[in-house]
């Protein structure tokens, strides 16, 4: 079983890519991290739909994080992984990506 809140390793390896400057990678870890041990419901889910969905652009992160504070829903909802075929959509964007 992962560890609550957790990152898991391809959700790592987007951030690494996406976020190439170390201390900002370690910072968004650190923000995903934190709310996931808040909201463990979903967790990996959310994070990975807000790392996709902020593409390298820390002030969206920010934002879909503090959505995802209030309501995870909410985040999924505006990270466009909300509906039924998300599982194949987030799988697409990560084999793309």
């Amino acid at each position: 079983m992962p560890e609550r809140g957790k990152i898991g390793a391809r959700v790592a390896g987007r951030i690494r890519r996406d976020f190439p400057e170390p201390e900002v990678a370690s910072r968004v870890c650190a923000l995903l991290e934190e709310w996931g041990d808040a909201w463990p419901l979903e967790a990996r889910r959310v994070q990975a739909a807000i790392v996709l969905k902020a593409a390298g652009d820390v002030d969206t992160l920010v934002a879909l994080v503090d959505l995802a504070h209030v309501d995870y829903r909410d985040a999924l909802m505006a990270t466009g992984f909300a509906d039924e075929d998300w599982r194949e959509r987030m799988e697409a964007a990560f084999r793309s990506g």
